[in-house]
């Protein structure tokens, strides 16, 4: 589970004549000009997002719709590049480097993480835009989603507010490393995280395969951190037991979110019970019933809903991942032996 990441560097440029610059840079570094809200999102880690600016124009001109240019080589290279090409040497008046990018996982709605943290390193609240324009290049724009950070965010997925603050991304970066599930824990209405055990049960015994998808979905959604797994025994009726696989998850979610995580992993692909994943909380079953009040429809109904509310948020690949383990749920179960290997 990923709670900080780094983002973009920002630069900027000074020209006479801004057209030309872009042009010539669009050549020779094989980019292509984009707003700046659509650069954000398809920005990268390491990566620099070029601003070309008029020779006296004003930094706070620019917003979300400003054309720039994103490269994927890192600030400082990127700066000596230009610097040492004979074509743009004498395009360019004035170059600076401005503040990089650093996004912290924050559960909704956020504002006591991002609190906690500005009264910390008092820190400048402000919008993106501003923050940008506004930081030096050893100052660091800090904002936060309660998105998964192994994937690219648009500016909506963003807080509105974001943090100015006077360290450097490296700095700042292991500190907030090191800090973030404390920043994280100030916003839970609990004030805790919680410990949650997922039972999967199979009739027809593919627990590899069941297994690979619930941990696929728990590590792509960035629900959180796996403790453990084991064998255990869990008891449907009485006087009768059946063999489960459990997963012991330490997460921030509630047990709530995550029962409707798991009934959408219930069903394949093509809406077929596949597995039984039940979710136990201080040794409490979460039952299904309990997560939609006031909703008359059956289980599967519910089920194959969050199925449709959930898997699009999934990554391309984790989604073809899951494609592929469906595949093999079938392929197993049109075997006379579908029996997988026990752990």
């Amino acid at each position: 589970m990923i709670l900080v990441r780094t983002g973009p560097r920002f630069l900027f440029l000074r020209n006479s004549d801004r057209e030309q610059l872009l042009s010539l840079l669009e050549k020779e570094y094989s980019s292509e000009r984009k707003p700046l809200d659509q650069a954000i999102e398809e920005s990268g880690e390491g990566d620099t997002i070029l601003f070309v600016l008029e020779k006296d124009e004003e930094k706070e001109q620019v917003n979300g719709k400003t054309p720039v240019l994103l490269s994927d080589i890192g600030s400082s290279p990127l700066l000596i590049s230009i610097i040492n090409n004979q074509h743009l040497q004498e395009s360019i008046e004035k170059a600076e480097l401005g503040p990089g990018l650093l996004v912290m996982k924050a559960p909704p709605p956020g504002d006591k993480v991002l609190e906690k943290v500005r009264l910390e390193y008092d820190a400048l609240s402000t919008a993106l835009q501003e923050a940008i324009i506004k930081g030096h290049s050893s100052w660091s724009v800090l904002c936060f989603t309660d998105r998964p950070l192994s994937r690219s965010l648009s500016t909506s997925d963003l807080l509105d507010n974001t943090l100015l603050i006077k360290k450097s991304v490296p700095e700042l970066y292991q500190e907030l490393r090191r800090q973030a599930v404390k920043y994280l824990t100030e916003e839970l209405e609990e004030g805790e995280w919680r410990e949650l055990k997922i039972n999967i049960y199979d009739s027809m015994e593919r627990y590899n395969i069941n297994y690979e998808r619930v941990t696929t979905v728990i590590e792509d959604l960035e629900i959180g951190f796996i403790l453990g797994e084991t064998w255990s025994v869990d008891h449907p009726f009485v006087l009768m037991s059946v063999p489960v696989f459990q997963v012991r998850l330490f997460t921030y979610m509630s047990p709530k979110e995550v029962k409707r995580i798991m009934m959408s992993l219930e069903y394949d692909d093509q809406g077929h019970r596949v597995a039984d994943l039940d979710l136990y909380f201080q040794n409490k079953k979460v039952e299904w019933g309990g997560v939609e009040k006031g909703r008359k429809t059956s289980r599967k109904d519910i089920a194959l809903a969050y199925k449709d509310k959930y898997m699009p948020t999934l990554t391309a690949y984790a989604r073809d991942k899951l494609a592929r383990l469906d595949q093999a749920l079938r392929d197993c179960e049109q075997k006379e032996n579908c029996e997988e290997e026990k752990r």
